[in-house]
């Protein structure tokens, strides 16, 4: 389990540099509207790995425990990012739009590559 979660970890890191680079590209090209999405994905990396965290913590060391919690967590953490974006579409907040769909793709790439490790 040591070796999966230094990959996550190694994974979540590299995943925000991505990010961080993107979006001061967008901003130094006076494009800081869209370096908003970016925004938010660089911040779901560090709510992700705190999940990560909680769900190890609570597991004992045991990782079909550390899976099943960290999976309760990554459905329900974004619901309200569900939620919002539902909102968003109701009164046609495109850049609510946006930011939300960004947050929830990201999660769900976190989502997909921790369960490519374990």
């Amino acid at each position: 389990m040591m070796k999966q979660m230094e990959e996550m970890n190694l994974y979540m890191q590299q995943a925000k540099a991505a990010a961080t680079e993107k979006i001061n590209a967008l901003t130094a090209d006076g494009r800081a509207d869209e370096a908003r999405a970016y925004r938010a994905s660089f911040n779901i990396y560090d709510v992700f790995a705190a999940l990560l965290n909680a769900a190890v913590k609570t597991s004992g060391g045991d990782e079909n425990r550390m899976k099943e919690a960290f999976h309760k967590l990554a459905e329900k953490i974004p619901e309200s990012w569900r939620q919002s974006l539902a909102a968003a579409r109701l009164h046609d907040d495109a850049e609510k739009v946006m930011i939300e769909e960004a947050k929830l793709t990201t999660a769900a790439e976190i989502t997909k590559k921790f369960d490519s490790l374990f």
